[in-house]
């Protein structure tokens, strides 16, 4: 966008009377947790990193509508949810630092996918086949994987997935 970034447009929509409802959806090329972090903070209702696939973005469309329509209709109280809100935020508070720990390692969205299906027990030569690149492709990717993570074995970079919420622990 010529002249502001995504966050300016966005505290103008939030400052804005008129505006402040609409749901905004932020599509990026920052995938950081505190580039994401710093967007919710400004009143993004989703974070969206690209590349991304569109029928991800269309589920949250779909999602945020049917939200709103739902937190407007009869049954919908935002009394309730604004303290069932405060009650999560405590226990992921409490709780978040034993489950998940942050990271400030990057990884391409070629990398999450290896990452993933080598945490499901594949291959190089599955990962290779199942992504439809070449086994020397994926070998680079363990390799820049390894670099990124400080791991040394395809058993530390499991851990390393389930320990920074890269993949869910099974």
């Amino acid at each position: 966008m010529p002249g502001k970034d995504g966050l300016e447009l966005l505290s103008l929509l939030r400052a804005d009377e008129r505006l402040s409802r609409v749901p905004v959806v932020l599509l990026t090329a920052k995938s950081m947790t505190k580039d994401r972090i710093e967007g919710y903070k400004a009143g993004a209702d989703a974070y969206l990193p690209k590349p991304f696939n569109p029928d991800e973005l269309l589920s949250i469309i779909d999602n945020s509508i049917r939200r709103r329509s739902q937190m407007t209709g009869s049954n919908g109280k935002l009394v309730d949810l604004k303290s069932n809100m405060v009650n999560i935020k405590e226990i992921l508070r409490r709780n978040g630092q034993k489950v998940v720990k942050a990271t400030d390692v990057y990884l391409t969205p070629a990398e999450r996918e290896v990452l993933e299906l080598l945490c499901k027990g594949f291959t190089n030569g599955e990962i290779a086949q199942e992504r439809g690149v070449s086994v020397i492709g994926v070998n680079r990717s363990i390799s820049n994987l390894y670099l990124k993570t400080q791991t040394r074995t395809r058993t530390e970079l499991v851990r390393f997935a389930i320990k920074h919420g890269f993949v869910a622990a099974r």
